[in-house]
């Protein structure tokens, strides 16, 4: 049941954080591996990168401003920008600027698009949810394992103990000459048997275990002392079930991260359809420029000229020459380069500029990402539907699954009680010779069979119960 999500956590909730001397209860287990799974881990930066585009987003509908210095050398013949003439010689050149624009509309793009990076945002959150769920109902799972293979070892275990003490009975017996030597090698090998039965075991065990370190990530050094605090009879809740299907599932599909998730991403979905719909609208963007600049061309009269009269011709009958008015003649050394302060003031120059671009024709661009828009709308329905509807089914056969596991684990413990009753009864046969090896042997298989069928069911339907618990949103402890 793969989205019976963090089902988890909740198992065995109560359980303390490991301490010195304690074992670790399964919240201690689902913690640490919350804290060092990878996958985990890329679900968060998944969160924050989904942040980060909303900001982005946000950003977009702000003004931009930039500022800009310029500084350079010119060789060889150029219209000097700042003079508006020749100049043929290096000429140093500086420009100093800033500027803005913004989008003052585009058909509510922008608006959408943050509106729609918030949503992503939501969907990652709960995607991080599920995954933590989907992580904790695995340890949950391997950690009940851990404890019904704990509990089939010690069965083991005491059937090699009493397959031990009757070996050493039945060994006094044969040397008092009370039963036949044939009987105590039937009874050695059933010891035997028992030995390879407990080290089965055991290996099932060490093996679950060391699947749960797996699965925690649980650091080598942690290891060698991992072990598990196995929860006494009385903090199980083993009360019946009720019958509450509906209200079970009205619980699952108003709280469920997967539901949460598929709404979300419908949510983004639908602003998606939004945005590409945005395209068909006339776009008005606005800009503004203020700077002002320096050119090493740029020359100032710094000293006096020189006054100058040449003929222009003579007086008819006295020939007496006709000078011209006196005439400014300058010299290189009468210009020096305007100031660095004065260009920087006089230099000073605006602009603002408004755009205005109408959509008309884009090689259908814009009509081919509205229709994948919209089927992306229909699609994210259709998960969430979907999603609503396999959660549903889920919810039905948890509870389905705990009635029949409730039913099996009664059944269990009549067949438990009833095989020990009938291998005592057999056990006393046996030791007063009225019963053979294989009468004995059967008895105990039996009793085996019942013990580890009832404990199976039992820790089986405790984790039922704490499913439905769960799907109803309830705080699940260990009572």
């Amino acid at each position: 049941m793969n989205s019976i999500l963090h089902l988890v956590v909740l198992f065995f909730v109560a359980f303390a954080a490991p301490a010195a001397g304690q074992g670790w209860g399964l919240d201690s287990c689902v913690s640490y591996a919350v804290n060092h799974n990878p996958g985990l881990r890329m679900s968060e930066l998944n969160v924050e990168l989904a942040d980060l585009n909303r900001t982005a987003a946000l950003g977009g509908m702000l003004p931009s401003l930039n500022a800009q210095a310029v500084h350079g050398y010119n060789w060889g013949q150029r219209i000097d920008p700042f003079t508006n003439q020749f100049a043929t010689e290096r000429v140093r050149s500086n420009s100093l600027g800033i500027s803005t624009s913004v989008n003052l509309f585009s058909g509510f793009q922008q608006w959408n698009t943050a509106r729609q990076a918030g949503a992503d945002i939501e969907t990652n959150k709960w995607n991080y949810e599920k995954a933590r769920n989907d992580l904790s109902l695995n340890v949950a799972s391997a950690f009940l394992s851990v404890l019904v293979n704990r509990e089939l070892l010690g069965i083991a275990e005491a059937n090699v103990l009493n397959s031990s003490a009757q070996v050493s009975r039945m060994e006094r017996m044969v040397a008092a000459g009370q039963i036949a030597e044939g009987n105590l090698d039937q009874m050695r090998a059933q010891l035997a048997n028992d030995r390879s039965t407990e080290v089965a075991a055991r290996n099932a065990y060490e093996l679950a275990r060391l699947s749960l370190m797996q699965l925690m990530q649980l650091e080598p050094g942690l290891r060698s002392t991992f072990d598990l605090r196995v929860p006494a009879e009385s903090e199980l809740d083993l009360s019946p079930l009720m019958d509450q299907v509906d209200a079970v599932v009205k619980s699952a599909l108003s709280t469920f991260p997967e539901i949460k998730a598929a709404e979300t991403a419908l949510m983004s979905a639908q602003l998606g359809e939004q945005i590409a719909r945005g395209a068909r609208y006339p776009r008005l963007s606005a800009s503004y420029s203020y700077g002002t600049g320096y050119s090493g061309a740029a020359q100032v009269l710094t000293g006096s000229p020189d006054l100058l009269s040449v003929p222009i011709g003579t007086v008819i009958g006295s020939n007496d020459i006709v000078l011209s008015f006196p005439q400014e003649l300058y010299n290189a050394d009468d210009f020096s380069v305007k100031p660095f302060e004065d260009q920087m003031r006089d230099n000073i120059n605006q602009s603002l500029f408004f755009s205005l671009t109408i959509p008309i024709f884009n090689g259908f661009a814009t009509e081919t990402n509205l229709k994948r828009a919209t089927i992306g709308v229909e699609n994210a329905e259709m998960v969430r539907l979907q999603t609503a509807n396999q959660l549903t089914q889920e919810v039905e056969r948890a509870c389905a699954d705990a009635r029949a596991a409730l039913a099996a684990w009664q059944a269990s413990v009549e067949s438990r009680e009833a095989s020990e009753r009938s291998f005592q009864w057999m056990e006393t046969r046996f030791g007063q010779g009225l019963a053979n090896q294989a009468d004995y042997t059967n008895a105990r298989t039996s009793l085996d069979i019942a013990r580890a069928t009832e404990t199976r069911n039992k820790f089986d339907y405790i984790f039922r119960v704490k499913v439905i618990d769960f799907y109803l949103g309830k705080n699940i402890t260990i009572k």
